[in-house]
């Protein structure tokens, strides 16, 4: 069983120059052995690509194209890439920097990839962009948050496939604790003549807080989904209890909503959306019905 509740309407007519520094390393002893040490890398300016198969010669190695799974990682300015040929696509955790931010880039570029992040939070008041993208790739896939739920707080969000051009290819960023979102928060869809392109925001945390609008933009080759899909009661909220921001359509008729939590045997759940959602005819010029709201059904 599923309870939905709203605090506010639902829908409206439903149809590469790197500086990186090593902050630190620290390692931990497993039954006698010394376990792999965990260093603490921070990028500073232009774009550098985190563990693009650099064999590591030194445990604190300045050079983040060395890193191993499980490192850390803090972005200072410009970009940091993880993508197709990187060796390994998981950090521990990811942070901002203690003076200004960056940000981190996940794409596919002709394969499939996936990645990992054990936790993102900020350092002092920076908090780090978050992409989520197939250039001229196929899917690709982060999930944030181990077992234990650790939370995220990113400054801005994006999921965008609209460059992808492999058919039935998938962008997908997975939270499995509770997110914070300080800036803006887009998911797009792919456009592809022969195969859908869908573009998914999954949240799994109890508690889940946005600063500006979701913007959810369907393509002709795809949709774009935000997914509550949680073990217990999950609410979508403002992280201003003043703010005016809403889940919104780019275009009239698109994205779509699905509640899911509490599937599968789990206890029954509330989502408790605690944000306007789509249209609700007090500004009729900016306000786009949502194209769908699934409740329990995990089909299109």
């Amino acid at each position: 069983m599923l309870c939905l509740s709203s605090k506010k309407s639902l829908l409206s007519g439903v149809s590469a120059v790197v500086l990186a520094t090593t902050v630190g390393v620290s390692a931990v002893g497993v039954s006698g052995a010394l376990a792999q040490t965990v260093v603490d890398y921070t990028h500073s300016s232009g774009d550098g690509i985190w563990a693009d198969g650099t064999e590591r010669t030194t445990t604190n190695s300045t050079n983040i194209g060395e890193a191993r799974a499980g490192d850390n990682l803090a972005i200072e300015g410009g970009t940091v890439f993880a993508y197709g040929q990187s060796r390994d696509r998981d950090i521990g955790v990811l942070k901002g920097g203690t003076t200004s931010a960056g940000r981190f880039t996940i794409y596919s570029n002709g394969n499939n990839v996936s990645g990992t992040i054990g936790e993102i939070i900020k350092q002092g008041n920076q908090a780090v962009d978050l992409r989520v993208s197939s250039l001229f790739g196929s899917s690709v896939s982060l999930v944030v948050g181990g077992d234990a739920g650790e939370s995220a707080t990113v400054r801005n969000l994006v999921i965008d496939m609209n460059q992808a051009n492999t058919a039935d290819s998938q962008g997908r960023a997975l939270f499995n604790g509770d997110l914070t979102v300080e800036g803006t928060t887009q998911i797009k869809a792919g456009n592809n003549s022969t195969g859908s392109i869908d573009a998914t925001l999954e949240l799994k945390g109890a508690v889940n807080k946005f600063a500006q609008d979701i913007t959810l933009d369907d393509q002709a080759g795809g949709r774009a989904y935000l997914t509550l899909s949680g073990g217990a009661d999950q609410t979508i909220g403002r992280v201003s209890a003043t703010g005016t921001n809403r889940i919104k359509a780019a275009s009239d008729g698109e994205g779509t909503i699905k509640v899911l939590n509490g599937r599968d045997g789990q206890s029954p759940s509330r989502a408790t959306f605690d944000i306007a959602i789509g249209h609700d005819d007090t500004d009729d010029a900016n306000d786009k019905r949502l194209k769908q709201l699934v409740v329990g059904e995990s089909s299109k």
